[in-house]
């Protein structure tokens, strides 16, 4: 076995991302490398020959000849060892609910990291939940063009989107998603606002009324005393909703 050999194991087990920390790395390298050979000399020559490509320091990756790799499956796959799921915009396009070009992907950690380029056009954003929220997210593995991913379901996008605004770019979008939301769909993200803030609920009723959706029992019951804004980034305030307590 050879350097070389490096980059077909991976795109054989259509794993995206090279992270010499991971135990993917020591697994892969314990199988096609040469007793002995230096890693950091291989991981040098497979970028010189287009192999790999370098997103950071120890994080490379892998070049699929056949087809470029997804950006959520090199933002998922950054993170395959820890808890995370990708969220918001991505999510929401991957599951068809958007078609807007995704510059920045949202994944949720329950640990801090900073924002990086994993390439020319696109920004990995890393943001941050408690723990037991990241396990019990409604999120769920499956795969872009055979590579796994970890990204949230079509409600829990929204409901992050709802609970944290900044986290979404396109959040003026959220109107149509809900509009194409079936009545089960709306009733779970409901549930799930009601259990994240206030503020996200008061949100959901603002939205749903204007998508012209019926509200679920517990959203109609809601009565909020503190006044919100629907996308707290705006600077303009936008009209004022009484029922909803809400600068839209």
């Amino acid at each position: 076995m050879s350097c070389p050999d490096l980059t077909d194991w991976y795109l054989r087990n259509r794993v995206a991302v090279v992270d010499v920390r991971s135990s993917t790395f020591q697994r892969a390298r314990s199988q096609v490398m040469p007793t002995g050979y230096d890693a950091n000399v291989c991981l040098r020559r497979l970028v010189k020959a287009g192999r790999i490509r370098r997103i950071r320091a120890g994080l490379y990756v892998v070049r699929d000849p056949a087809r470029e790799t997804p950006a959520i499956a090199i933002a998922s796959g950054i993170f395959v060892e820890a808890p995370h799921y990708v969220t918001t915009d991505a999510a929401l396009a991957h599951h068809g609910l958007i078609d807007q070009p995704i510059t920045t992907i949202t994944v949720v950690l329950p640990r801090i990291r900073r924002s990086f380029a994993i390439d020319p056009t696109t920004t990995l954003r890393p943001v941050t939940l408690d723990e037991n929220r990241v396990r019990e997210a409604d999120a769920y593995q499956t795969t872009v063009d055979g590579f796994g991913i970890r990204v949230a379901s079509r409600e829990q996008a929204v409901v992050d989107a709802l609970a944290e605004p900044k986290w979404m770019v396109y959040g003026d979008l959220l109107p149509e998603v809900l509009a194409a939301f079936s009545d089960d769909e709306i009733k779970r993200t409901a549930t799930g606002t009601l259990a994240r803030t206030t503020a996200a609920a008061q949100r959901l009723g603002y939205l749903l009324e204007e998508a012209q959706r019926p509200l679920p029992s517990g959203l109609a019951n809601l009565r909020p005393v503190r006044a919100v804004r629907l996308r707290p980034q705006n600077r303009s305030r936008g009209r004022y909703s009484t029922r909803w307590r809400m600068y839209g």
